[in-house]
Order: structure tokens, then sequence, then C-alpha cells
């Protein structure tokens, strides 16, 4: 960066109008739902043996983004975000990665989320030392790929014929020192494997590994079994 561009930023303030939005949204507190049973070096090794079959992104607009999240994005990629700061390896969209996530996953900790088992998608993230996902809000988009033809989802409400869709986040690592995970106003720390916490549709929410260590998360998309 020069000291032109930086200069530019400054006075163009261009996280203005993102900023106004995220400040307006209701605070969002979350709370642990449950405790699952992580065996670590099982998911570790599985990102070893299947390391071809990893999808490695890092931030810039993408096809499936809705466009306020590709404005999000490209608001991020403007402010110096690039591979260089957050790539990451991600598993679980190419070949049968989902299904041998799922089968890591085991029938009982599924049982204990209510999840239903015929609508999961599940993505094992590496974050590398110096890496993070910055600022942004999920949606749907890998998962109406995945499952639109035999779903009818509602986009408001991210309801559909069988019930609640949700997004949930868990480490499948310990913490460690420059690890974080940010929903809302609350910052997530000295986490253990297998805390799951939920990512509502909509919040901003971002994660960084500033440590030494890698960091070994997971998110979930499933439908509640009310």
């Amino acid at each position: 960066m020069n000291k032109q561009y930086y200069v530019k930023l400054i006075n163009d303030s261009p996280w203005k109008w993102v900023k106004n939005y995220f400040d307006n949204l209701d605070t969002f507190v979350p709370k642990k739902l449950a405790k699952l049973d992580i065996k670590t070096e099982e998911w570790v090794k599985f990102s070893i043996d299947y390391f071809d079959q990893a999808h490695q992104t890092h931030e810039e607009p993408k096809p499936h983004y809705t466009e306020f999240a590709n404005k999000i994005s490209a608001l991020n990629v403007e402010m110096g975000r690039n591979i260089h700061n957050s790539f990451e390896l991600y598993y679980g969209t190419q070949n049968e990665t989902n299904q041998k996530i799922i089968e890591l996953l085991g029938e009982s900790n599924r049982k204990r989320l209510r999840l239903i088992p015929d609508f999961l998608l599940l993505k094992l993230i590496v974050k590398m030392p110096g890496h993070g996902s910055a600022w942004h809000i999920d949606h749907l988009g890998r998962y109406t790929e995945k499952f639109g033809d035999r779903l009818n989802i509602d986009k408001n409400t991210h309801k559909c014929q069988y019930g609640q869709i949700v997004r949930l986040w868990f480490p499948i690592t310990d913490w460690d020192n420059g690890h974080m995970f940010q929903i809302s106003e609350t910052v997530l720390t000295n986490w253990q494997p297998g805390d799951v916490y939920q990512i509502p549709f909509g919040m901003g929410h971002c994660s960084a590994n500033a440590g030494y260590v890698p960091l070994l998360t997971v998110s979930l998309t499933g439908i509640i079994d009310e």
C-alpha cells in the first residue's frame, strides 16, 4: 500500500455503509448450545488424507454469494484482504468429502443437535497462522446449490417444508493463543473441541488465527428436527 491509496481510503471511508448496516442490527449474544464428542486426531488425519479434495480459497466475491454478501467481500478486498491474510482450506464441497465429514460427526452428535440426517452440509475449515475470515454475513448459497431442488426454502425465514434451517459452528481443536471467533459483539475464546454455537443468518461474524498453531473449525448447515 502506498501513501496515496492510504489517504484515499481514510478520506473516502468506504466502510461507512456497512458499519451503519451492522450498527443498526439487534445485538445477538451467542450461547453454547451443546457439547459434542469430537476426536480431534481423527479430524486432523482427515484433513491430511483428503488434502487434494480441499477447496483452497481466500477473500474475494464469489458466484454463490448474494449481492449484499459480495458487496461486503469487495469492501474487504478494497481494505486489504487477499490471499496472503485470508487463505483457508475447506473440506465438504468436493466429491465425497461432505459425506465423510458427516461420518466423522457421528450419529450420536447429530442426534444431540436434533438435525435431520438427509440435509446436512458440513465444512471443515483450516486457518493457518496469520490468516482469518473478514467480517461478513452467512447465506445459503452452497446449501441451496446442494439441496435446493429438494427443499422449498423461504429466503426470509430460512425455513423449509421440514423445519428451520440453521447455521452452527464448533471448533475441532482446542483454543490456543491468538485464536478468536466473533459473533455480533461477542468474541469467543477459551473454547474446547465440540463447543457448539449458532450463527444467525444475516448476523455479522469473523474469525482469526493470530497465533502460531493451525485452527480447525466446522461450519454446519442443517434442518432442526422439530
